[in-house]
């Protein structure tokens, strides 16, 4: 433990501070009306990319106040612990933090405003997502005009995002409501955003949420006013049969003012826009070209959002998307099953021009990441961002039922989501299973289901091309089977319900999923044996139930030979053909899905023969 403790010493002193100035998060969050759902509910998802953020999921409870109290406010924090202390419930208790590494604090609030009597429960990440009572959220932090700063930083605003957010949960049932809380709530006190004193304020000033209801999915945007002291905000609803994605830029375009139904917005937001010359007054007013920042390319922020619409719609072309975002929303062609939306989340721009598990800079294998450059090395080069990323803290996709809240639920999965198997997490749980509400990035923890999803990707990545079928065979096989399950739970939660029992219904929800966590993270923990026994050391093992093992060379494709100069110089360049996509024979999937079957405990009889890509 003592040598532990050193080496970690060393290497946080020693690697070179350029790289840490660099690396930063930035997410996606997916909106999917509820005509274009195929339960008939929106949907809303949210990939929290951050390279450093507390991952830990945490059960709010709902509280009682005494008339006339105070609410303590926060400044965010996204590292753990991002909160101690009582006030919000037992999930942040000082005696649940770790202070082997430091010795934190209770938090202490910059501001108070008025408290209400009773307020809901609700999940929360880094960021808030699901009450009890039926709104669901996302988050995507995105460039704008104004900056403002907290009280607490030598400013006048008071409420962040994620503050609003917890407001908005814990206290309205419906999208408008949260919409019309947490607008009015940062019009009175101020709105700041993330950062705020850094030099990426500007990129961090605004942000944009996703939020649902059983009947409505909603865009919202907010950025400081230009006073610091109050905010700016407008918020657009999805069509019921469309799907809307944010990936840290505006989206929302054109405001009919008229139509109540589909806007809602602050009334200073054309006031203070033709005041700074943002808009003429005479042009139709757009909301992101007025008080987004510009693009930053090494976002891929519109490519994002149109890879989303381009899944949900075939006939939207993701190439338009690579400079601007030209609309808010797209029909979908097919209804959207949750399955569907974790590929959207999972997705590397496979099949298209863009597409990061091909080329050079992919290496051999097809490793879809591209880590971040150091700031000296970058220049005005980038590489594309997937909406599917390795720095991710978490991803979820929400699923909201048409008439009963104790259905309501979560699909959450930790780390980046090409690695993650998605387990659900109902809202009325009372608690969040361990492996998803303990552990920090301080130090890897086999009971965390974290780090078992950051091991699987790390280690896929290296053979990607070869391993990442595996993993996708063990993400459908344990997901499908968790599918199957849900009327089950459902109808068993319905006949408690009637019981009116809120404690038995509570209990019967939590250890649902709990149940369901631990078969996820025993799932998880196959698949890195698999992955480890199948791919190492450049060969893959195979006739494993056999007499003999088989280890047949991985191999390399010949473009990569010739680009990394193993045949003699020739004067024949890098051909298109070089660069074509890695394949493999199909044997191979079938290879993969009987080898994760087998690590389950299922049986496969499918022939285990692979070939060496070319």
């Amino acid at each position: 433990m003592r040598w532990t403790a050193a080496l970690c010493g060393f290497i946080a002193t020693t690697w070179p501070t350029a790289v840490e100035s660099k690396v930063k998060g930035h997410c996606t969050a997916i909106l999917v009306g509820a005509k274009a759902s195929a339960h008939g509910t929106p949907m809303t998802t949210h990939s929290n990319d951050c390279p450093s953020c507390d991952f830990r999921l945490a059960k709010i409870p709902p509280q009682t106040h005494p008339i006339g109290s105070q609410r303590d406010v926060y400044v965010f924090s996204p590292d753990y612990p991002r909160y101690v202390g009582t006030t919000r419930g037992p999930a942040y208790d000082p005696a649940l933090v770790d202070r082997r590494f430091f010795n934190w604090t209770d938090t202490t609030p910059i501001a108070q405003i008025p408290q209400v009597p009773s307020t809901y429960g609700y999940i929360e990440g880094v960021y808030p997502i699901m009450n009890d009572h039926r709104v669901a959220m996302g988050e995507s932090t995105c460039a704008a005009k104004f900056v403002s700063k907290p009280v607490s930083g030598g400013g006048r605003a008071r409420l962040d995002i994620v503050e609003l957010g917890h407001l908005a949960l814990e206290r309205t049932t419906c999208a408008r409501d949260a919409i019309a809380l947490m607008g009015g709530m940062a019009e009175t006190y101020g709105y700041y955003g993330s950062f705020w004193e850094t030099p990426s304020a500007f990129e961090n000033a605004g942000e944009a949420l996703t939020i649902t209801d059983p009947t409505e999915a909603w865009m919202l945007h907010m950025l400081p006013d230009d006073t610091g002291e109050s905010a700016i905000w407008v918020a657009q609803r999805v069509h019921d049969n469309h799907v809307a994605a944010v990936a840290n830029r505006f989206v929302i375009r054109e405001i009919n003012f008229t139509d109540t139904d589909h806007f809602m917005a602050s009334a200073n937001v054309l006031d203070i826009a033709k005041r700074h010359g943002f808009w003429d007054g005479v042009a139709p007013f757009d909301f992101t070209d007025a008080y987004a920042g510009p693009p930053d390319v090494t976002l891929s922020s519109s490519l994002r959002v149109g890879r989303v619409l381009s899944l949900a719609n075939k006939n939207v072309n993701v190439d338009t998307f690579a400079d601007t975002t030209p609309f808010f929303s797209a029909k979908v062609d097919t209804l959207l099953t949750v399955q569907d939306v974790m590929g959207f989340q999972r997705d590397h721009y496979e099949g298209t021009k863009f597409d990061l598990t091909k080329g050079p800079a992919s290496g051999p294998y097809g490793d879809p990441n591209r880590y971040e450059i150091a700031d000296a090395d970058v220049g005005t080069g980038h590489f594309e961002r997937a909406i599917g990323i390795y720095e991710a803290t978490y991803t979820f996709v929400s699923v909201l039922d048409a008439t009963n809240r104790h259905n309501d639920h979560i699909w959450f999965g930790p780390y980046s989501p090409d690695s993650t198997i998605y387990t659900p997490v109902y809202a009325l749980a009372t608690a969040i299973p361990a492996t998803l509400r303990h552990g920090s990035l301080r130090e890897f923890d086999m009971h965390s289901a974290f780090w078992i999803n950051a091991l699987i990707g790390n280690y896929a990545s290296k053979w990607y091309a070869f391993a990442h079928p595996v993993v996708s065979a063990c993400q459908i096989q344990t997901e499908t089977h968790a599918l199957e399950l849900q009327n089950t739970i459902h109808a068993k939660a319905n006949e408690i319900a009637q019981t009116e029992n809120p404690a038995l219904l509570g209990e019967f929800l939590t250890n649902a999923t709990d149940t369901f966590a631990q078969t996820t993270h025993l799932a998880s923990m196959a698949l890195f044996t698999a992955l480890v026994t199948t791919f190492h050391d450049g060969v893959i093992m195979s006739n494993l139930t056999d007499e003999h093992l088989v280890a047949t060379s991985m191999s390399m494709p010949r473009w990569w030979l010739e680009l990394v100069g193993f045949y003699p110089p020739t004067t024949v360049g890098l051909s298109a053909q070089n660069c074509a996509p890695l394949a493999f024979q199909g044997a191979v999937i079938a290879m993969c899905a009987g080898l994760v079957g087998f690590l389950l405990g299922r049986q496969s009889h499918v022939q285990r023969k692979y070939l060496p890509i070319n």
